[in-house]
């Protein structure tokens, strides 16, 4: 089966700490997600590995839902969700930076590609729709953390 992936990165104006909360707690990160994602619905958990959520999102006029589980393969540095039936993965990877008052963070999906001519126009257009997407998440990530309404 063929993959594809997409990519971002950016370094955010707050501590490791703070990021990582963001990024785990399924309470915080609906309050950052793009306009495309409709909603975060949380199944089991809430916070960190073992947390099992339904994304529902819109994306070039397709709606979709996603049932992600969130394992944390390196403990407060990788936080992988993951949706094994859908075929996709999204890998959060932080990184303190500046003695620990910033985070570097690069933000990674895999999805399984269809077949065919559809899945080489999927891999065509899908990929720069995601990244722009992903980038607001991040800017609107570094906007929170530098608001007064981020927990702290």
């Amino acid at each position: 089966m063929s993959t594809y992936a997409v990519t971002v990165e950016q370094l955010i104006e707050a501590s490791h700490p703070k990021v990582y909360q963001v990024v785990t707690d399924m309470e915080e990160h609906r309050r950052i997600l793009p306009k495309q994602f409709e909603s975060l619905e949380v199944l089991k958990g809430g916070k960190g590995a073992g947390t099992v959520f339904r994304l529902k999102m819109n994306v070039l006029g397709n709606r979709s839902t996603l049932e992600m589980t969130i394992s944390e393969p390196e403990p407060g540095r990788v936080i992988q969700e993951k949706d094994a039936k859908a075929g996709v993965t999204t890998t959060w990877l932080l990184t303190p930076t500046d003695g620990g008052s910033r985070c570097r963070i690069r933000l990674t999906s895999e999805f399984r590609s269809k077949p065919g001519i559809a899945g080489w126009l999927e891999r065509f257009m899908v990929p720069p729709v995601i990244r722009s997407i992903y980038r607001q998440e991040l800017q609107q990530i570094n906007q929170y953390l530098s608001s007064d309404g981020a927990a702290g």
